[in-house]
């Protein structure tokens, strides 16, 4: 199975390709090389219908990882500007690319920062998203155009929801893209340990995605299987998938 990943080469990416390409034929489209060995690079822009369609060309499965996080404190407009771009218009672009590839499956990965008060309390992942800060806007309307334009493709799409990922090493410890601090513990506002997700854990997630063939849903990927920061769901019972590294 030959897997193209958008924005292979950034923080997510950078846990998960090398466990993907031990177990499919990868190829990776970032605007800088990939560093793993053995896999098609492809040096190009996320938002570049050139560049995504020699990316998805001959793919059996695309993994949409690219995104821009723009602060929650003081966002910078032209960041904000390069979410919408990257979180929601290059979403489109990359399942109609696919689409016309003959590509058979869609893994949008996006955040539990959809909800806005995801880790101030307990998440129903049923209920819709409401984010409005612009990362957890930008990564909620990903979600609404896959749900939108996938079925018409005929395209089997889902989006995974992630919580906290972080690279095996520093498990179970999480630290964010490009932080120089140590990793450190996650914790609700009321002080209770959110646990985080293996990198492992996460790359077994998109391979067990990249099979789903039912309607559009997005599933929560997470190692919280006791419900601190969101409530169990389905996604164990429907992709076949659990996470193994659990405090």
């Amino acid at each position: 199975m030959l897997m193209a990943i958008i924005g292979g080469a950034g923080l997510v990416g950078t846990f998960t390709v090398p466990w993907l390409a031990r177990h499919h034929q990868v190829r990776v489209l970032d605007r800088k090389p990939s560093p793993v060995a053995g896999i098609q690079s492809v040096v190009g822009d996320a938002c570049s219908p050139d560049d995504v369609a020699a990316a998805v060309d001959g793919s059996d499965v695309v993994v949409h990882m690219a995104a821009v996080i723009p602060s929650h404190d003081d966002p910078d407009p032209a960041m904000v500007r390069a979410a919408f771009d990257v979180n929601v218009a290059s979403i489109h672009l990359a399942l109609t690319a696919s689409a016309a590839a003959g590509v058979r499956s869609f893994v949008h990965i996006s955040t539990m920062s959809v909800y806005e008060k995801y880790a101030k309390v307990t998440i129903d992942p049923a209920a819709p998203p409401d984010a409005t800060r612009p990362y957890g806007l930008t990564k909620r309307l990903g979600e609404q155009v896959c749900a939108a334009v996938a079925p018409g493709l005929g395209l089997a799409a889902c989006s995974l929801r992630l919580v906290y990922p972080t690279a095996d090493e520093d498990w179970p410890h999480w630290r964010a893209a490009d932080d120089d601090h140590r990793p450190r513990t996650m914790r609700m506002r009321t002080g209770r340990r959110i646990p985080v997700l293996a990198a492992s854990d996460l790359a077994a997630a998109v391979a067990a995605a990249a099979d789903y063939r039912g309607q559009y849903r997005p599933f929560t990927i997470t190692a919280d299987v006791k419900g601190v920061s969101v409530r169990p769901d389905d996604t164990g019972d429907v992709l076949g998938w659990r996470a193994t590294r659990v405090p």
